[in-house]
């Protein structure tokens, strides 16, 4: 799967992102329009030298689509990973904090888990780099009245939601079926049984009706992932392993982030 989000450089704050099967120009565009319909066109966005933001030939359709907005594009220096290194940094975080132990049941599921925590880093993840401020505390720091709102909206435990999703209720049986126990026991959305003398095995039950409509709820961030087209992936070699990023070298486990432009930059997460 490809994630895209785009990072406000001064505050940090992610203003949209996307997840979507394949890396895609659809994916950026839509990513970008979902981003300056909640919170307004930046001056300048900054993007690496993928495909999706230009080619070598003539223009594409990215910077199209920016040149229409009066937004001027600007392109990091090729293997030069430090330029993008705040978007960079956010992607090692998602990976650590969230995505190296989240098991998602499907695509939709990913998506909806994912904005939970974007939410949370948002609205609640300091930076030291930021006066160990919110993201939002400083991209909504001459509107504070509209801070408090959506910080209303945010779901409490939204980092709970987006490592576990909905909490389910604890599940164990034990008993005794022709003179031999068994147990049943619940691990996340997966059940085993356990008979005496046999290893343990996976089985199936049919969730209840209350079980089948209990959903995670929507998340604030504004999610820009195109619809449909969900089978297709379109693999780049070449991308760096999950968690990883090309910055790992230059940088220790937990950096501080310094300088405050008026750049929105953007960058693939790669395969998660």
């Amino acid at each position: 799967m490809y994630l895209v989000a785009f990072l406000d450089d001064h505050s940090r704050f992610i203003v949209s992102f996307g997840l979507h099967a394949s890396q895609s120009t659809a994916l950026v565009l839509e990513v970008l329009r979902a981003g300056i319909a909640s919170y307004g066109a930046p001056r300048e966005v900054l993007t690496d030298n993928g495909a999706q933001y230009v080619t070598w030939r003539g223009k594409s359709l990215f910077t199209k689509e920016l040149e229409k907005r009066g937004i001027q594009q600007i392109v990091s220096r090729p293997r030069h990973p430090q330029t993008l290194g705040k978007i960079e940094r956010f992607w090692g975080t998602l990976w650590r904090e969230c995505l190296e132990t989240a098991v998602f049941i499907d695509l939709a599921d990913a998506r909806t888990r994912i904005g939970h925590f974007i939410d949370w880093y948002n609205f609640h993840r300091t930076h030291s780099g930021i006066d160990s401020l919110a993201p939002a505390d400083r991209f909504f720091g001459a509107a504070p009245e509209v801070l408090r709102t959506l910080r209303q909206q945010v779901a409490a435990n939204a980092l709970e939601l987006a490592r576990n999703g909905v909490p389910r209720p604890p599940f164990y049986m034990t008993g005794q079926v022709g003179g031999k126990n068994f147990s049943l026991h619940a691990e996340g959305e997966r059940v085993f049984l356990t008979r005496e003398g046999e290893p343990r095995r996976e089985v199936e039950l049919a969730p209840s009706a209350q079980e089948a409509t209990e959903e995670v709820p929507p998340p604030l961030c504004p999610d820009g992932s195109p619809a449909g087209g969900e089978a297709g992936t379109d693999v780049h070699a070449g991308d760096p392993a999950p968690g990883t990023s090309p910055l790992d070298r230059f940088w220790p486990s937990s950096p501080s982030e310094d300088g405050s432009t008026d750049l929105r930059s953007v960058d693939n997460g790669g395969a998660l």
